[in-house]
């Protein structure tokens, strides 16, 4: 007599597929930029901000829009952290597929080595050297790799995008961003589909005639 419905079981919360699906595609789109683009400037800052969104993404749009706050399956965790992962990873050479894209070949001449201070007072030695463009410091700290006036085989941006790498265009290793990238999309996709239209859906339809 308690007068009361039985609630539906579409009130479970958790999106629909169509929304879901398009929360999938932010999640995709956002990873890919933020830890390819970031790794463009900055190797270490590439990597940092790339972990940091894929976890934003994970505990905020996944778990508590796309889910609803439910938990969510080791099969499909194991799918995100792991193309999360090659993401960050094909970050690293994202300068190489730039250049490998839209650098110049030409021939660097080694200029200095200074001693720079970084942004929590840690001391590195960075290589400078002198390109058609002009004098630039090499995107890895470390000392020269050849003495001061050696003459190197470069790839450069002219715009400046990007820094300099002493190597051939034929050696720059953009076969490592795009092979790791695809395959990190690919492992995320996997997870939106098994989420949106497959087995592991996070919501649950109104069963007929309910």
């Amino acid at each position: 007599m308690g007068g009361g419905t039985k609630p539906s079981k579409s009130a479970v919360p958790g999106l629909g597929p169509r929304r879901a699906a398009l929360a999938w595609v932010l999640v995709v789109v956002l990873a890919a930029v933020c830890t390819f683009v970031p790794a463009l400037l900055d190797l270490g800052l590439g990597i940092v901000v790339g972990l940091l969104v894929l976890i934003m993404l994970y505990a905020w749009v996944l778990r508590r829009i796309v889910f609803g706050g439910r938990p969510i399956s080791r099969r499909n965790k194991a799918s995100y952290w792991i193309g999360g992962a090659l993401l960050v990873v094909g970050g690293m050479h994202a300068p190489d597929a730039l250049l490998a894209l839209t650098g110049a070949q030409g021939t660097a001449t080694i200029a200095y080595a200074s001693t720079e201070t970084g942004s929590h007072g840690t001391r590195y030695i960075q290589c400078w050297v002198e390109l058609p463009s002009g004098i630039e410091r090499l995107p890895r700290t470390g000392p020269c790799p050849a003495p001061v006036g050696a003459r190197r085989t470069v790839v450069y941006s002219p715009s400046g995008l990007v820094g300099p790498i002493l190597t051939s265009r034929g050696r720059l290793m953009w076969w490592w961003a795009a092979g790791f990238g695809l395959v990190g999309i690919a492992a995320l996709t996997t997870t939106a589909v098994r989420t949106v239209h497959g087995p592991d859906l996070p919501y649950r339809p109104t069963a007929p005639g309910r």
